[in-house]
């Protein structure tokens, strides 16, 4: 039995993907901090007897030692072949006027975690010599957006760290792979706290970025897919 861990998988893209997966009969270990909502998302794939399952991981991302943890458990159930690190934190404020505490949580969620949920997992998949990784970083990483320092200088850390860390896996057969995509419709968009600077409805949706993961995770292993950029028509990067 192989697993699949997705970070982030308590809403949005994560939980979309999680399900898809689970129905294709997949194992999912869905990582994410509220427990509550994973518990919720467990329960309702037990109740649709769906092909494959989920298993809930409430860890904090921020936390090195539950990262491993939560890692080291999994490996005992059955080989991690993929990790997708989708967690994100972000909201749209100068810099000048976000707290030392939004920054740490921003630049600590997203590419510290990033870092820490990777370098657990691949302990066990080089000397398997199989895995793959996809890393949904976005387009604040391959450029400067107003109002998003913190969040950008996180997602640039994601593209880098992918770009050297594929170099370094490559010879060990194991594939990692950047998405980064434009505004997707998901609750990361809170009209009081974060709003969406244009029509939500015109951004992307979940299932298009799932289904683009579906088809990176489908490809051989000999086919490399470094960087995917895309984002919705009423946006330009």
């Amino acid at each position: 039995m192989s697993i699949t861990l997705i970070t982030g998988a308590s809403r949005g893209v994560g939980e979309a993907l999680a399900w898809k997966l689970a129905g294709e009969g997949h194992t999912v270990a869905a990582l994410a901090r509220s427990g509550e909502a994973l518990q919720n998302l467990t329960q309702k794939a037990e109740a649709e007897s769906l092909s494959g399952s989920i298993i809930p991981c409430a860890v904090d991302l921020r936390d090195p030692d539950a990262i491993y943890q939560c890692v080291g458990t999994l490996e005992n159930r059955g080989p991690i072949e993929t990790l997708v690190n989708n967690a994100a934190v972000v909201e749209n404020i100068p810099f000048a006027e976000q707290s030392v505490a939004q920054i740490e949580a921003i630049v600590d969620s997203n590419l510290k975690g990033t870092l820490y949920c990777t370098h657990a997992v691949i302990q066990h998949m080089i000397p398997r010599r199989a895995g793959k990784i996809i890393n949904v970083s976005s387009v604040a990483g391959i450029r400067g957006i107003s109002g998003q320092v913190s969040y950008c200088a996180s997602k640039h850390g994601m593209v880098g760290f992918a770009d050297a860390l594929t170099q370094e896996l490559i010879p060990h057969n194991i594939q990692v792979a950047t998405i980064c995509p434009g505004a997707i419709d998901t609750p990361l968009w809170d009209p009081e706290r974060n709003p969406y600077p244009g029509d939500i409805k015109k951004t992307i949706q979940p299932s298009e970025i799932v289904d683009l993961v579906s088809y990176i995770l489908a490809q051989p292993d000999h086919s490399i897919f470094k960087r995917i950029v895309v984002f919705p028509s009423n946006e330009w990067h």
